[in-house]
């Protein structure tokens, strides 16, 4: 995908030999010049023989590599079998007593408080009879958002549901319990996807903490609860010195990055959530000058590191199939006209895994344009938008009852003007 693309990119145009590990033949990154592929087995079905093959590789190497997890189940993969798979690689995770705090959000948020990071307000219900104390406790509309994110994928295809009253939590909450997945319910600070700005580091031997570097989500798919699909560079302080006292409080170890939205309500920025890994966006991080993945390479094998000077504000990087999906969706809700998008668009920098050196996983992505097809027969089919709060004014209407609309409008007006 564009996050383990972009480590490949960034380390390959250093001189750095790449082997990009997936279980998947297709996925995209494969087709990189900077890569040579191993196919394994999925990582979570069969994590014994994805193991098995990373130290057969390993014993191929005339010298130990240096893996970079780029899912949070490959960093639990890496994490939960470091004994054996550190014989034939370098890399860094967590210590054992963070590794839990990285993903459970329960864990995570009470760190944040013990650390003084705000934080909005979350529940944590563990079955029917703790709603009602939900109800009270947070305002709504409000999110629920699973403590463990890389085993929700399995069962639900989104980040949460987003819930507009106490009604709507117990009847979303049935099927959630019946899955066994564990939550946290949280206020939802509005407007969502607004004002959300990320912090990433890397953390590495001998008390190393690299520069840092922040970025601002213009635009996530999808657009109310997901991942950036536009974001720019930018420097924002109180993000920077919330996110690194965090990392640092938790005596947190690799690259780390934290995400804080700022609360309308009160003004104060507030923690929404930290990755132990590189992120999709590390391909923006190293074309600013700030390459956290080759800081963790040249740190890892000794080598020396890097001299970077500050990065601009306003370098921009678009997950264009991704993007199409949110501006539908927007423009739907009557957030954003298309003039708007491809002005957003204008000026971009980075692409999460178009580049002109480096062509081919654009077109796999794209299955040579059989995926761009699909997306939009899907988006021209969706009847209800399930990250929109307000799912009325996102129904789908038949084209003749839409251009009645139009007409109905248009002869409101001429009479309004006479």
């Amino acid at each position: 995908g564009a996050n383990g693309l972009a480590v490949a990119r960034t380390l390959g145009r250093s001189g750095v030999p790449v082997i990009g590990i997936d279980s998947h033949p297709k996925a995209p990154g494969f087709a990189s010049r900077y890569v040579d592929r191993l196919l394994i087995e999925d990582i979570r079905e069969d994590p014994k023989a994805a193991v098995e093959a990373l130290i057969q590789a390993g014993e191929g190497q005339d010298r130990k590599g240096v893996i970079f997890p780029a899912s949070d189940d490959a960093v639990q993969l890496l994490a939960h079998h470091e004994r054996e798979l550190s014989k034939h690689f370098h890399f860094n995770v967590p210590p054992e007593g963070v590794r839990e705090a990285m993903v459970d959000k329960r864990l995570q948020y009470r760190e944040a408080v013990r650390l003084g990071i705000p934080v909005p307000e979350t529940c944590f219900p563990s079955g029917p009879d703790d709603l009602e104390m939900v109800a009270y406790t947070v305002r709504f509309p409000a999110f629920i958002k699973p403590l463990r994110s890389h085993k929700w994928c399995a069962t639900f295809d989104n980040k949460g549901f987003a819930v507009k009253d106490a009604e709507e939590l117990r009847n979303k909450m049935k099927a959630i319990f019946a899955s066994g997945h564990e939550v946290m319910v949280q206020t939802i600070m509005t407007p969502t996807g607004k004002d959300l700005y990320s912090v990433g580091a890397y953390f590495g031997r001998n008390g190393y903490v690299s520069p840092d570097f922040c970025w601002h989500k213009l635009r996530q798919y999808p657009p109310s609860f997901g991942v950036g699909s536009l974001v720019k560079s930018a420097h924002q302080p109180e993000v920077r010195e919330l996110a690194i006292r965090f990392m640092k409080g938790m005596g947190y170890r690799g690259i780390g990055y934290v995400e804080f939205k700022r609360d309308q309500r009160d003004g104060a920025f507030k923690m929404v959530e930290m990755n132990a890994r590189t992120g999709q966006t590390n391909a923006l991080q190293a074309a600013a000058g700030i390459p956290l993945v080759l800081f963790q390479y040249c740190d890892l094998i000794g080598h020396p590191l890097p001299e970077v000077g500050d990065y601009p504000d306003g370098m921009v990087w678009w997950d264009s199939l991704n993007d199409i999906n949110s501006f539908w969706r927007l423009y739907r809700r009557g957030e954003i006209n298309t003039f708007q998008w491809l002005q957003s668009i204008a000026k971009v920098d980075v692409h999460a895994y178009y580049a002109l050196t480096d062509p081919f996983p654009m077109l796999w992505r794209y299955r040579y344009g059989g995926e761009l097809a699909k997306k939009a027969y899907d988006l021209l089919r969706m009847k209800t938008d399930e990250d929109a709060l307000d799912r009325s004014r996102t129904a789908v209407f038949p084209a003749k009852d839409k251009f009645r609309a139009i007409f109905k409008r248009s002869d409101a007006k001429k009479h309004q003007r006479e």
